[in-house]
């Protein structure tokens, strides 16, 4: 039974991400009109799934130092006392009802978050989540632990500010360039829309694939470890289909279906609301926020949210015709929910770990 529940609630998880994390792919297409919305969901659906397939089993076993600093993950030394104590089971079964209560609090932050059209990182929610689990149960009494919640926290934290500015200045630079020495003569050309509309349909494609490859792990995660001892709701191999892959297949279908079922609300705040641009500045804007994300991924080596990087590049590129082409208005909407997003996940998940304490222990 509580294999289901986990279950339940990953795929809640890898929905809730899909209907936020779409805007990302094609956010400016679909609002600048150069890609219909429908022709959009369905390329990203197919890249999601492609890119969770082929390379989204790459991470599906790299449980972070994070999660197992903050008693959501068990350490190697737990396993270890299980197996000696005869509670391997008991240890397997608490593991699935953490995973289950993380991934449902984060969920739920995401879920609302979509629906007030807020792009938010789904992948920020669960680290939120993973440390209000840890407030409640890490032992920062150990200096160790401390230090190294501390500055993983600050880290997250930190990501917040330089991953948009980042972001808009990149995106600024680039469509300046374009802007004074391409847009006048590519729009002069025969083919322009074709040309546009194809570029749109290349960057688009490969972000959904990158989206699959990086996601697909995050909401599956604790389906599958490779000491057992979590879930490991996954566990035997199909030959090419190993439990890894099958982990992160069952992930980026839960994604593709949340891109095909809830996602035009965020799709249209990315694309349309917050900055008016062109369509040749939507494509720079891709650009942008995927320079921005690998670059961020080489210099902090820690995973950023490219629903920031996104809303950062649209306000690069806006800023570009000048201040009074960025809303501001809806751009301030968006930054708290960038802070209340991991942090109401976070304050969910302690409530919920304080009401829980008398079966998980002290």
């Amino acid at each position: 039974m509580w294999i289901f529940l986990l279950l339940s609630a990953g795929l809640f998880m890898g929905w809730s991400l899909g209907t936020n994390d779409a805007a990302n792919a094609f956010g400016t297409a679909v609002a600048t009109r150069v890609v219909k919305y429908r022709t959009a969901i369905i390329i990203i659906a197919t890249m999601v799934l492609l890119g969770a397939v082929l390379l989204g089993h790459q991470s599906i076993d790299k449980l972070s130092s994070i999660a197992t600093n903050n008693e959501v993950s068990a350490s190697q030394e737990d396993v270890d006392a299980a197996i000696q104590a005869g509670t391997l089971g008991e240890l397997r079964l608490k593991s699935a009802l953490k995973a289950f209560i993380v991934f449902a609090c984060a969920a739920i932050t995401v879920f609302v978050m979509s629906y007030l059209k807020f792009p938010v990182s789904a992948n920020q929610s669960i680290t939120g989540a993973v440390i209000g689990w840890g407030l409640c149960y890490a032992d920062y009494s150990n200096p160790e632990i401390l230090k190294s919640n501390l500055m993983e926290i600050l880290e997250f934290m930190s990501t917040w500010l330089i991953n948009p500015l980042g972001a808009a200045v990149i995106s600024f630079v680039l469509v300046f360039f374009v802007k004074k020495f391409i847009e006048k003569k590519l729009t002069s050309m025969k083919n322009y829309d074709v040309i546009v509309k194809f570029g749109y349909i290349a960057a688009g494609a490969f972000s959904a694939f990158s989206i699959g490859q990086n996601s697909s792990a995050s909401v599956t995660a604790f389906y599958y470890d490779a000491t057992g001892a979590g879930a490991n709701l996954i566990f035997k191999d199909f030959g090419w289909f190993t439990a890894a892959r099958i982990t992160a297949i069952i992930g980026g279908v839960a994604i593709a279906v949340g891109v095909l079922t809830f996602s035009k609300r965020v799709m249209m705040t990315v694309g349309g609301e917050i900055a008016k641009i062109s369509q040749v500045d939507g494509f720079v804007v891709i650009i942008a926020s995927a320079l921005t994300v690998l670059l961020m991924g080489k210099l902090m080596g820690i995973p950023v949210s490219t629903s920031q990087s996104v809303v950062g590049a649209v306000i690069g590129a806006g800023l570009v015709n000048g201040v009074k082409n960025v809303n501001f208005g809806v751009f301030k909407r968006i930054a708290i929910a960038w802070v209340s997003s991991p942090t109401a996940a976070g304050l969910l998940t302690y409530l919920v770990a304080l009401c829980t304490k008398s079966y998980f222990g002290a």
